[in-house]
């Protein structure tokens, strides 16, 4: 159906989508360069981690990597939730986030994403979500097809440290047409 027209007070309306019940054996085949963040934070705890993990592997089922002899996904894993403070590459003693970990570069080949999920180490830090975008970006810079959809999926327990630093790097990637997806488990 039509969305509606927004109103006065945000360019972004709601509407419901794919209201249907999912049948349990849907594959996605789109032509589509994806980058899988999971949150590795101490909010998360140790058994929640595993949980994360264990989604992360069960939602990687359902992505195929070609389809009819056609390439169809890539995807990339980053871990955050490493966060800490470090020292800035400035001299004016100014402490900045550590970044967000680079695991598995754009690839289609499944065993070597799964394997890196696998491995992925509970790091126990603070939630710098800003840093799995931006280490998404580059990424994307380093290994993207210019035909493919860019596509950044985190894979959560909630909110980011730094709301404003990460809305900051959300609308970098919206102006670069690069979609998100929020997946909070709890």
């Amino acid at each position: 159906g039509k969305c509606p027209k927004p109103t006065s007070r945000s360019r972004y309306t709601k509407r419901q989508c794919n209201t249907h019940s999912c049948n349990g054996d849907e594959i996605c085949i789109a032509k589509q360069d994806l980058v899988i963040a999971v949150d590795g934070s101490g909010s998360v705890r140790e058994a929640g981690f595993k949980i994360l993990k264990s989604y992360t592997k069960t939602l990687l089922q359902r992505y195929q990597t070609e389809y009819f002899g056609e390439d169809a996904m890539r995807i990339g894993i980053v871990l955050f939730g490493n966060g800490v403070l470090v020292p800035g590459p400035g001299t004016d003693g100014k402490e900045i986030v550590s970044p967000a970990i680079n695991k598995q570069a754009l690839t289609g080949d499944m065993t070597k994403v799964n394997a890196a999920v696998d491995a992925l180490p509970f790091k126990k830090g603070f939630t710098n979500m800003a840093q799995a975008f931006s280490m998404a970006e580059k990424m994307f810079i380093l290994g993207s097809r210019k035909s493919a959809q860019q596509s950044v999926m985190l894979v959560t327990d909630g909110k980011p440290s730094f709301a404003f630093m990460t809305n900051e790097l959300v609308e970098q990637l919206d102006d670069k047409n690069i979609m998100r997806y929020f997946i909070v488990v709890n």
